[in-house]
C-alpha cells in the first residue's frame, strides 16, 4: 500500500507523464534550474476560505493552511514539491484587505486594539464586495517542466464548484503567467517586446477571449504608435531608455502584456518615480495577463497558454525574421498579412 508522499508524488507523475509541456528557447535561468513560471486565477462562486480549503487538499497531506485575515489565505504546500514558495488565495479587492484600510484611513502604527476597528471593516466589506469579485489563487513558481503540477489544483477548485470567466457576467476572470525572463539586458528585453507586438493580433484570436474581457480596460493591446516606435530599425535604447519609453506610451498595469513588475525590479526608482500611485510588484518576471480563466471548462489547461507565450519567445530568437516583420509592420500598419510567415516559424520548431 502506498503512503500518503507515495500517493501525492504518483498523482503529481501522472499529470506530468500525461500532459507535454514545450520547452522555451532558453529553458534555464541564471541558477541553472528549469525557468519558473508564476500563474495567478481568477475565478468565481467560491469564498477565499472555500478555495484555499480546496488548494490544501489538493496539494495533499503536509500542506497547512494559514488565516492572514478573513479573505486572505496562505498555503504551505508539502516537503520535496515541485513548489518554490507558498500559494496564496485571496479576494481580489484590496478594500477585503486591513492593511490597506489603516494605510489609508487609520494609523499603521495604532495598538493592536485601535487596529480592531479596521480589520471588522475590511471583514465586512470583504463579505459584501465577494458578491461580485473574484477570488484569486496566486501560485508560486514552479519550473516550467513542473506545470502540470497545476491540473491537480484546478481539478480541485472544479470540484468545489469554481467557476471561469464564461460564467461571469460582471467581471472577466483572467489568467496570470508570470514568466521567469531569461535575461535582463536591454537588448533581450525589447527583442521579446517587439516579437509580441507582431504575434500579439495572432494570440487574441488563438486565445478565444471571452466577451467580457475584451469589453473591459484590464489587458489593453499596445497601441500602433508605440509599435512602431520599437519597431524602428534604428531604435536600440540602453535599459533605463526602453523603460522610460516603455512608460510613456504605457503608464498603466493593465496591459496584455504588463512590463512593469520586470522594470521595477530591474529599477524601482525609475519605475516608481513616474508611476507612484501604480499598483506594481516588482519580480524578475515577464506579466502576461491575456489568456481566460475557464477552470470550470472540461479540458481547460493552462499549459495551452503556456505554448502561446513560448511562441512569443521564439520569435525573439530570431532577429532576421523580426526585421522582416517590422519592415512589413511599419509599410502596411498593423493589419498586415503574416500568418503564413508565423506559422513557417512555428513549424520549424516541430
Amino acid at each position: 500500500m502506498m503512503n500518503s508522499e507515495e500517493s501525492r508524488r504518483g498523482s503529481h507523475e501522472r499529470f506530468h507523464d500525461a500532459v507535454e509541456v514545450v520547452a522555451p528557447p532558453v529553458a534555464e535561468g541564471a541558477d541553472g534550474r528549469p525557468r519558473g513560471v508564476g500563474v495567478e486565477l481568477e475565478f468565481g462562486q467560491l469564498t477565499a476560505f472555500d478555495a484555499a480549503r480546496a488548494v490544501t487538499r489538493a496539494l495533499g497531506p503536509g500542506s497547512a493552511l494559514h488565516e492572514e485575515d478573513p479573505h486572505r489565505f496562505r498555503i504551505t504546500p508539502p516537503a520535496g514539491s515541485p513548489w518554490r514558495g507558498s500559494f496564496r488565495v485571496e479576494l481580489d479587492t484590496r478594500w477585503a484587505h486591513p492593511e490597506h484600510l489603516r494605510r489609508h484611513v487609520g494609523n499603521p502604527d495604532e495598538s493592536e486594539e485601535d487596529n480592531e476597528l479596521p480589520r471588522l471593516a475590511a471583514a465586512f466589506l470583504g463579505d459584501v464586495a465577494g458578491l461580485v469579485m473574484p477570488v484569486e489563487l496566486v501560485a508560486p513558481p514552479v519550473g516550467w517542466p513542473d506545470l502540470p503540477a497545476l491540473m491537480p489544483l484546478i481539478t480541485g477548485l472544479r470540484a468545489a464548484g469554481a467557476t471561469g470567466t464564461e460564467h461571469s457576467t460582471f467581471a472577466g476572470f483572467g489568467m496570470h503567467l508570470n514568466v521567469e525572463a531569461a535575461a535582463y539586458d536591454a537588448e533581450y528585453l525589447l527583442s521579446v517586446l517587439r516579437a509580441y507586438v507582431l504575434i500579439a493580433p495572432r494570440l487574441r484570436r488563438d486565445s478565444r477571449l471571452a466577451t467580457i474581457r475584451r469589453m473591459q480596460n484590464y489587458i489593453n493591446p499596445f497601441a500602433v504608435d508605440y509599435a512602431r516606435h520599437i519597431l524602428d530599425a534604428g531604435y536600440a535604447p540602453e535599459l533605463g531608455r526602453l523603460i522610460d519609453d516603455y512608460i510613456a506610451f504605457n503608464p498603466t498595469r493593465n496591459m496584455e502584456l504588463d512590463m512593469l513588475p520586470l522594470f521595477a525590479h530591474l529599477d524601482a526608482p525609475r519605475v516608481r518615480r513616474r508611476l507612484p500611485d501604480e499598483k506594481i510588484s516588482a519580480r524578475p518576471t515577464f506579466h502576461w495577463r491575456l489568456p481566460d480563466c475557464r477552470i470550470d471548462a472540461p479540458g481547460w489547461r493552462p499549459m495551452d497558454d503556456w505554448t502561446r507565450w513560448v511562441e512569443v519567445e521564439r520569435l525573439a530568437t530570431q532577429p532576421l525574421e523580426i526585421r522582416a516583420l517590422s519592415r512589413t509592420f511599419l509599410s502596411k500598419g498593423p493589419r498586415w498579412e503574416i500568418e503564413a510567415r508565423l506559422a513557417r516559424i512555428a513549424e520549424s520548431f516541430e
